[in-house]
């Protein structure tokens, strides 16, 4: 294929899926025009480090794996850095920028997610921190004082390995929720009980079967005021929002395509238009949303494939998790949210526990295991199959 004839992918993100699909393109197609719109730095990264980082000593700058230039010339790409994707001109097939408009042959939303930011009083609610950019962490670093107190919203994947990572560098960490365990959406209740007195024992307070209703400026300062729904008022240096997030479809969906809780897409990732393919957090496959690494990377391959004309069918691994709490290390499989089960307990002994999540029918659809029966990851998935 000559140069002037090369296909023109345009990619918008610079996380792992854009970079993941990136660099599939590449290995396909050495001679396809590639470009990659971000409103970040472009720099690579591991964003699920960023939970981690203060345990192993990373700053911003350390966190970063390879700088923007690097990767732009590894891949050969047009990088268009600090570029906001303004909006898609479908009928003319170009991406509409601040830096003006890009023409595309196929198109690829890499858009992620956003913050979930809860409705909270205060004058300093706007304060709170939701570190999932590295922009975020590097304002994380310098707004947190040494051995101070961070409070912790939210209890979930990412509030958890936080409260982990505080705890065992050195500072105090205090976790409002509203449910009654942490991580109660992913593990038996036995497991989260498991996880709360292993953080209680590092320092870790929890206020569970709560929510954050105020946010002040703490007078006389600094720091912050939190005000909890049942009156109580905890005084701290720094406020971390880990509530959740949701995928980033405004720009898909001013564009009219299909979307649900994220951006549509059918078994090779196209979107409700044939030239435009969404991945990675942003996305809602068949089978729903799916957050995590291995997905990104089995979804990445097979729409590079599709974009430069070989329809590729995604087929998912099992979409197993490492939760990075060092204090009770956890594998586990979450079961799909549209299966009706319970959690049924298989080994509980001193090497650790294993769970799995069984319906109506006996048929086994996710697991959760700790401590050293997280080494039967891998007999698991196997055990409880792979998502078609």
């Amino acid at each position: 294929m000559s140069a002037a004839s090369a296909p023109h992918v345009v990619v918008v993100g610079s996380g792992l899926a854009g970079f993941g699909v990136l660099r599939e393109l590449r290995k396909l197609s050495p001679e396809a025009r590639l470009t990659m719109v971000t409103l970040e730095d472009g720099h690579f990264y591991s964003k699920p480090a960023l939970s981690t980082a203060l345990a192993k000593g990373k700053t911003a700058e350390t966190l970063v794996t390879s700088p923007a230039e690097k990767m732009i010339a590894q891949l050969k790409l047009d990088g268009r850095i600090g570029r906001e994707a303004e909006a898609i001109d479908r009928a003319g097939k170009a991406l509409c920028t601040t830096g003006g408009p890009i023409p595309y042959d196929a198109l690829i939303l890499a858009t992620g997610a956003v913050p979930i930011r809860p409705q909270i009083a205060g004058d300093a609610a706007h304060r709170a921190i939701c570190v999932n950019q590295l922009g975020h962490y590097e304002r994380f670093r310098k707004e947190l004082p040494d051995g101070g107190t961070v409070l912790i919203m939210g209890a979930g994947l990412v509030g958890t390995e936080f409260a982990n990572d505080l705890a065992t560098s050195g500072f105090t960490p205090v976790v409002v929720d509203m449910l009654a365990m942490p991580l109660g959406r992913l593990v038996p209740p036995a497991v989260g009980q498991k996880v709360r007195d292993r953080l209680v024992a590092a320092g870790v307070t929890w206020h569970l079967g709560r929510k954050v209703v105020a946010i002040d400026y703490r007078q006389p300062g600094p720091g912050y005021s939190v005000t909890l729904d049942d009156g109580t008022q905890i005084a701290v240096d720094l406020v971390l929002s880990a509530v959740g997030l949701a995928p980033d479809i405004a720009l898909a969906r001013e564009a009219g395509l299909d979307t649900g809780a994220g951006i549509k897409v059918d078994d090779c990732g196209r979107t409700s238009d044939p030239h435009i393919f969404a991945l990675g957090d942003c996305a809602q496959y068949q089978h729903g949303l799916s957050a995590y690494v291995m997905p990104i990377m089995a979804a990445a391959r097979a729409i590079a494939a599709t974009a430069l004309g070989t329809p590729t069918s995604i087929r998912f691994p099992p979409l197993s998790v490492q939760v990075k709490t060092t204090l009770l290390p956890i594998n586990l499989l979450p079961p799909p949210s549209s299966v009706e089960g319970v959690w049924t307990l298989l080994e509980d002994d001193a090497e650790g526990s294993c769970h799995v999540y069984v319906d109506a029918a006996g048929r086994e659809h996710g697991y959760v295991l700790t401590e050293n029966k997280c080494g039967q990851r891998t007999q698991m998935d196997q055990r409880v199959g792979e998502f078609a």
